[in-house]
């Protein structure tokens, strides 16, 4: 049976062929295309057939209905099946039972999970039992089905079957299904049959091919559910024809004699030595293990038993792993001493363990470095980057919030960053508690060990800042009641007061009572060759987002290839402008404020040189003003009568300017380009310092690459408007110090209308870098300082996959971003593109971004090693890619 492009729809294995798998990986999915490869290994496999991703994509597309012919073809291929052990489905004396599962091209949260013991019915357990097989065995068979086909293709519900087990065991007063008789077992599969009616279910089909079918139509229409469809549309992987299927030949671990079911790992998954690891039960099937419902023992338990199977399994963890390139999870099952190997997937590892893993590979001829690539999490990295609570000592967990920026953080609780600036001066590690973070408190959030914010979300300020510091910061800890008058801060029944020791992890989001050791590690040995691969391998641009001379030195330490973002706002914020910076805010009109701003010029001029020195000939994107101005002036009444006291006038005057700049919903009010056209000095005075900097460099010697980024466009005749400001001015400058080299003028793409009408816009732009966080908010209409109070209901609830601020939403976010890519580069051939918002740094978002194209992706400079390793990652993983 064929489709017209002439692959096979249904492909047998495991019947003693000697080929490698049949078609695309995308077309077979994982589990099964790693069965075939199995069986061309000639590992010891239960036959099977795989229904290809084709296949399901014929039956959706016919209005969910199986091809002309299906039935029968799938009979025949059953039929072949038969040979290998004798047993025959449909069979009542000696049945074959098969399992069906998904096997999906990447793990998916929504895909059909096992349904084992298909093609089993009452009549066949019966005729079973007076024939090959104990009573209790076939019972135990026919229960299993039952369960598994109802919560799978019925929908019933897994506590009701929990429920109607727990009954049994407590009548015959055992712990669990191995101690029950053969009478028991039967109870069981009535009582189980009892649950479809009482959830208003009819019961399974009698018929054994009806069985599978209904299993079958039932995986494919996974494929096709709105949160199918929404999650792998989140995955970038649109391109996938459906969902195969695997059907396999039943192994029975529940089968008299030595019988059970096992896993092994062919590395260590903490250590990543190359020992053999894993667990065994005995009388029992996968689920069993899967559920947890008895306790596992180590392997050893099973070579006591059957020694032979030692030296076999042996064996095989090392064909397995030369043949896989990498260390390989393998689940299987031993029925009467025979061994079967059911599935195998990639071995989970820590960071560290993925890292000992892929060198070794390497090392011992085992993989190439990009086969080693593929296989690793390029968070890893993390582990190296920050210094990590130490995992051995005991931890009084305290509450958990939003792990917004990486490591771990020890110190005492302070609740103002004036506070932290005068224990610093004494040497006091301290971790700075706010209801939110501001602008005004960055002294503190520069000195403080860590920081933790009761409301925000992944991109609030707190969040930003931190991950550019390379700080750990937690962010939405909702449960925490905040008193700044008492200085403390409750948690349920546990109150923390001013200078109380905690301990933050901010990989995970959990604050810990006490003061906890931590380890620190770096990237030199291991790390440093890991990335030395990557950057032989990725094709996309890795920069930073670094806003001084500082953070700029430290990225090109980590591996940055220019600045993606400069925020000249920070550099406003410095003990010695923000003074001139407010003049300017509090200034009435446009005298005062150019005043103001020739004063900051030099100022700002200094800045932009001391990066170019620092870049020396890369790029460096420098965005102009970006947030409202409102944000530059303090709230509180101490602060505002320090101002107004050291500029000669009065708090009224103030609070005033802040009433009059204040807004309902500032980021969407007043601020980024829209600034410059109200108030063109701003920028202006901007301009004149990128460009007199840039002069002054060049003329030292330096080569220089400066490009300027007007931020929040949303539309073609704002950059125009901007760009009117822009370049005569640049050229008047370039004239005035007599020098000449080309500067890039481009935007930021935020708005959902910039991405929409990319095209016009694209011809006044020499750059597009994607602002993802603005982008991701608008699309949503979710506050991203506010959104952490909601988030995590939506993911836990499965209405959202993850928080689309920490990876990208690929179905909304993406969408905009494909287009605006497709029509920019209409309206620009030469334009280039980049993405600096959060997401830069995140991995699956990098694998993104090399997938739309991107030149670069830019991120804080803790970020830049995983970026680079994500970059090669998505290259060696494009190759496998569906188009």
């Amino acid at each position: 049976m064929e489709n017209a492009s002439t692959e096979p729809m249904i492909v047998t294995f495991g019947l003693g062929e000697s080929s490698t798998a049949v078609g695309r990986k995308t077309d077979l999915g994982e589990k099964a295309w790693a069965m075939m490869e199995l069986a061309a290994l000639g590992a010891p496999i239960p036959p099977g057939i795989i229904l290809t991703a084709p296949l399901c994509g014929i039956y959706l597309s016919n209005g969910n209905t199986l091809p002309e012919g299906f039935e029968s073809s799938l009979a025949r291929e059953l039929e072949r099946l038969t040979g290998k052990n004798g047993r025959r489905f449909g069979d009542e004396k000696n049945p074959m039972l098969v399992s069906l599962r998904s096997s999906p091209y990447v793990p998916m949260r929504y895909a059909l999970k096992t349904v084992v013991n298909i093609g089993i019915n009452e009549e066949i357990v019966r005729g079973w039992a007076d024939g090959s097989v104990e009573a209790r065995f076939a019972w135990d068979a026919y229960r299993r089905f039952l369960r598994s086909y109802g919560e799978q293709v019925t929908g019933l519900q897994p506590e009701a079957f929990d429920e109607a087990a727990e009954d049994l065991f407590s009548r015959d007063g055992v712990e669990d299904d191995t101690g029950l008789d053969a009478e028991a077992m039967e109870e069981m599969a009535q009582a189980f049959l009892a649950v479809y009616s009482r959830g208003g279910a009819e019961p399974p089909p009698s018929d054994p091919m009806t069985q599978l079918v209904r299993a079958i139509e039932t995986g494919f229409r996974e494929w096709d559910k709105p949160a199918t469809e929404e999650y792998r549309l989140s995955l970038g992987l649109e391109g996938l024809p459906g969902n195969a299927l695997l059907i396999q030949s039943m192994v029975f671990g529940t089968a008299p004699g030595i019988s059970g079911a096992g896993r092994f790992l062919s590395r260590h998954p903490v250590t990543g030595e190359k020992t053999l690891n894993g667990k065994y039960l005995s009388a029992a099937m996968g689920t069993d293990l899967t559920a947890g419902t008895r306790m596992a023992e180590p392997l050893e338990s099973l070579f006591k038993e059957a020694p032979q199977l030692r030296e076999q399994i042996v064996d095989w963890q090392g064909k397995i792993e030369r043949h896989f390139h990498d260390a390989r999870e393998v689940h299987f099952a031993v029925e009467d001493g025979r061994l079967a190997f059911l599935l195998t997937l990639p071995a989970p590892r820590s960071g560290k363990a993925g890292l000992k893993i892929a060198l070794d590979m390497v090392d011992e001829g085992l993989a190439t470095e990009r086969q080693a690539l593929k296989h690793l999490d390029p968070l890893l990295l993390n582990e190296f980057l920050h210094p990590i609570l130490d995992p051995q000592a005991a931890k009084n967990p305290l509450t958990r919030g939003l792990p917004a920026s990486p490591g771990s953080a020890v110190g005492q609780v302070v609740f103002f960053a004036e506070q932290v600036e005068d224990l610093a001066a004494q040497g006091v590690k301290t971790i700075l508690v706010r209801h939110e973070t501001t602008p005004e408190d960055i002294g503190g959030l520069n000195l403080a060990q860590g920081i933790l914010t009761v409301t925000g979300g992944l991109t609030s300020h707190a969040a930003v800042v931190a991950r550019g510091m390379g700080k750990c910061c937690i962010v939405g800890v909702s449960g925490i009641e905040l008193n700044y008058h008492l200085q403390e801060m409750t948690i349920g029944e546990t109150t923390v007061r001013r200078l109380d020791w905690i301990s933050l992890d901010g990989s995970t989001g959990q604050v810990y009572l006490g003061q906890l050791p931590q380890i620190q590690t770096g990237l030199e040995g291991a790390p440093a060759r890991l990335l030395e691969w990557a950057d032989r391998h990725r094709t996309l641009g890795v920069r930073a987002n670094a806003d001084n001379a500082k953070d700029a030195a430290h990225a090109l330490e980590l591996g940055a290839e220019g600045i993606g973002l400069c925020r000249t706002e920070h550099m406003f914020f410095e003990i010695d402008r923000i003074p001139l910076f407010r003049k300017m805010i509090l200034a009435m009109d446009h005298v005062g404020r150019s005043a103001a701003l020739a004063d900051l010029m030099p100022l700002q001029r200094k800045d932009f040189m001391d990066l170019f020195r620092v870049m020396d000939g890369r790029p460096v994107t420098i965005r102009l003003l970006d947030p409202p101005l409102h944000e530059f002036l303090p709230r509180g009444i101490r602060s505002q009568n320090r101002i107004a006291k050291a500029m000669g006038i009065t708090v009224d005057l103030i609070q005033k300017r802040i009433e009059m700049l204040m807004e309902t919903n500032p980021m969407l009010g007043h601020r980024g380009c829209r600034l410059a056209i109200t108030y063109p000095e701003i920028y202006q005075m901007q301009v004149r310092a990128i460009v007199e900097a840039a002069c002054i460099v060049t003329k030292e010697g330096v080569a220089v690459e400066p490009e300027i980024m007007v931020p929040l466009v949303s539309t073609a005749r704002e950059l125009d408007a901007i760009r009117r400001q822009i370049d005569p001015l640049v050229q008047q400058v370039m004239a005035e110090m007599d020098e000449s080299f080309p500067i890039a003028v481009g935007t930021m793409l935020e708005t959902p209308r910039a991405a929409v009408c990319a095209r016009t816009i694209a011809r006044r732009a020499d750059f597009f870098s994607f602002g993802t966080n603005d982008l991701t908010q608008m699309s949503f209409g979710f506050s991203r300082d506010d959104a952490g109070i909601f988030l995590p209901t939506y993911i836990e609830q499965g209405i959202l996959d993850k928080d689309p601020f920490v990876e990208l939403d690929y179905a909304g976010v993406g969408g905009l971003m494909r287009m605006a890519i497709e029509m920019g580069r209409e309206g620009n051939p030469d334009i280039k593109f980049g993405i600096c918002g959060e997401h830069g740094g995140d991995p699956a978002s990098v694998r993104f971004s090399h997938r739309m194209g991107l030149d670069y992706v830019s991120c804080s400079p803790y970020r830049i090693p995983i970026a680079r390793l994500a970059a090669a990652q998505a290259a060696v993983l494009a190759e496998e890619d569906p188009p």
